[in-house]
């Protein structure tokens, strides 16, 4: 009798991780297949926390940040500690991500000639697509996606 509740009960556990391998593939299928929107510069979606400088510059580094993210806050320091590489051709700024309200006070201090703001409606991840905390995606004068870089890639633009 205990031998048929034990088969019963690994059948079940194995129907469960069956159906949740099923969903998850399901899940990363239609994450893989969606057409997301290229993201464009500034988006109308965008709340401005600080105003970006005057001077337009020829890109705009736009660090994506999540402030309970150790990884981004660590790799916008970076990107803020090299800021002698800034030129006037490049100005470095923060989209602020997944952050429900709106922030009250944020300490920026310099170095963010672009901007900072924040993505109020979820635009970098609903219609862009994008995941990845601390990634930096570099715009063009036109506001077109010219690419992205890893968390862990470029700390300043080439030298031209």
């Amino acid at each position: 009798m205990a031998s048929g509740i034990v088969t019963k009960i690994n059948r079940i556990a194995l129907l469960l991780a069956l159906a949740l391998f099923v969903a998850l593939g399901a899940f990363w299928w239609r994450e893989r297949t969606r057409d997301y929107e290229t993201p464009r510069w500034p988006a109308a979606s965008f709340a401005t926390l600080v105003p970006p400088a005057d001077a337009m510059p020829t890109e705009r580094w736009i660090v994506a940040v999540n402030p309970g993210c150790a990884q981004c806050v660590a790799r916008l320091a970076e990107l803020r500690r090299r800021s002698e590489a800034w030129t006037a051709d490049a100005a470095l700024g923060v989209l602020l991500v997944d952050v429900k309200r709106r922030p009250d006070s944020l300490v920026v201090g310099a170095g963010l000639d672009a901007g900072v703001w924040w993505d109020s409606l979820g635009a970098w991840r609903s219609r862009w697509g994008h995941r990845v905390y601390g990634e930096t995606m570099v715009f063009g004068p036109d506001g077109a996606l010219v690419r992205v870089i890893a968390p862990a890639g470029e700390v300043a633009p080439a030298a031209r």
